[in-house]
């Protein structure tokens, strides 16, 4: 098939999927300042686009699912430690009182940031159980395309708090792994107790210049975690061959609590197109290794696929 075809085929194919998810293509330029490119997709936040209407990988759903994915972990990596799950169930009316006596982290394990911690002492239970009937009153994501969380059964739950001896947050350490290698990682303190500071690291621990725009910087001199070398372990075993993840751990000395795994990092709309060659977080993502693009399909998106194959084939890599 000639180069030109191929290009039609991917920018029509492209182009549809930009008008079939209006929303998520204008709350992409709303966030990243352009419209989604998908003919072919090369920029960072173009390959989440891409993932988010094109790879429907089984798997994602799994990563998407907290409760899900906590199994996932526990059969491929039973040595990492798993936060308990204390009560789960359909609805938040239906948590025990002596469950709000004690602290803990009330999710929802369908969406991100679907949590509460309570102390134990001063729980608002109405405001509790609003919260939760809003959150799983419809699927997560559905604006922003996410296809991973559309399927996955909601559910609150209650699960038990990770901290160090002295009640303070764990290290929060982020592993970006590409084809299967660590790539980046980044370290958070903080995250629960609102002292939030991160950095990124390599996977050698040496520290990247690069720094969030919204987010202070761990001090000069600060180093990840001794366990790191056994994150990145679990990081890359849990993976499965995946094109491109996010695992997160929680570090305690040298304990590690798995968090958990995301194929949408910041919903694909955070700065990823302004990283620095430094900054190899997505440095060799290869939309080839996708779920999609190793699969058979039939009809329009087999002649899709073996035409963005061929046209990927011929670009350059970034």
């Amino acid at each position: 098939m000639s180069d030109w075809l191929d290009r039609l085929i991917v920018r029509a194919a492209g182009t549809a999927m930009v008008v079939r998810h209006c929303r998520a293509s204008i709350n992409f330029r709303r966030h990243v300042g352009r419209w989604p490119q998908l003919c072919p997709p090369l920029r960072h936040n173009d390959k989440f686009f891409w993932r988010k209407v094109f790879d429907h990988n089984p798997l994602f759903e799994v990563y998407c699912d907290k409760l899900a994915s906590k199994e996932w972990v526990r059969q491929r990596c039973p040595e990492v430690l798993i936060p308990a799950t204390l009560w789960q169930g359909v609805s938040a009316r239906d948590i025990p009182d002596d469950l709000l006596t004690q602290p803990a982290f009330i999710k929802a394990n369908n969406g991100s940031s679907y949590n509460i911690r309570i102390d134990g002492k001063t729980v608002d239970r109405d405001l509790v159980e609003s919260k939760f009937s809003k959150w799983l009153s419809r699927p997560y994501g559905q604006g922003n395309a996410e296809w991973g969380y559309k399927n996955v059964p909601r559910t609150v739950f209650v699960e038990e708090i990770v901290s160090t001896p002295s009640g303070a947050a764990p290290v929060m350490t982020n592993v970006y792994t590409v084809a299967g290698k660590p790539a980046a990682v980044f370290c958070i303190t903080g995250w629960k107790d609102g002292e939030r500071r991160g950095s990124f690291f390599n996977p050698d621990g040496s520290r990247v210049s690069q720094q969030p725009d919204d987010l202070d910087g761990l001090p000069d001199g600060w180093q990840p975690p001794s366990s790191l070398d056994r994150v990145i372990g679990y990081s890359r075993a849990l993976v499965h061959d995946t094109d491109q993840i996010r695992s997160d751990f929680l570090c305690v000395g040298d304990k590690i609590w798995f968090s958990e795994m995301t194929p949408y990092p910041l919903s694909g709309l955070g700065s990823f197109d302004n990283l620095s060659e430094e900054m190899q977080i997505y440095g060799g993502w290869d939309l080839r290794r996708s779920w999609f693009l190793r699969t058979r399909h039939k009809g329009w998106k087999r002649i899709y696929a073996s035409a963005l194959c061929r046209v990927l084939d011929k670009q350059p890599a970034i």
